[in-house]
């Protein structure tokens, strides 16, 4: 039984529905929800770097008391934290941290093209995950 779901999250729609999806999957085992949204340092600029450290709510006021929020309409225990990193490998480190039994991410849309050239988090997921990963549409 999962004891705990990881939820990559960008506020974006396909991370809101991978949400969704956890929370209403959370609920139904009796799981926790933990959602981590990745922040990329900028580069060349360590006190730009320093300044996000400083404040990661400031790049997206509210969308920690929104998650709580949904979470307990939900009847789900959830926590939210900000990580430096991209975000393949800030979630590859926190399932590696142990505790974690699923991974959810949403599907960006991106066609083959793209992410060819941009590469694939989901790919880097899926590949390296070591949990069962969940990527919703």
């Amino acid at each position: 039984m999962a004891r705990q779901i990881l939820v990559g999250y960008d506020g974006s729609p396909a991370a809101q529905r991978a949400l969704d999806f956890a929370l209403q999957l959370a609920r139904g085992l009796g799981a926790r929800v933990r959602v981590l949204y990745a922040v990329p340092l900028p580069t060349g600029s360590p006190e730009a770097a320093a300044s996000l450290l400083a404040d990661p709510e400031a790049l997206h006021p509210g969308m920690a008391a929104q998650i709580t929020e949904r979470a307990a309409q939900a009847g789900v225990q959830a926590d939210f934290g900000v990580v430096p990193g991209s975000a393949g490998d800030v979630l590859l480190a926190e399932i590696r941290q142990g505790g974690v039994d699923q991974l959810v991410i949403g599907s960006s849309g991106r066609g083959t093209l793209a992410r060819w050239l941009l590469g694939s988090v989901m790919g880097q997921l899926v590949g390296n995950g070591q949990v069962p990963v969940t990527v919703v549409p």
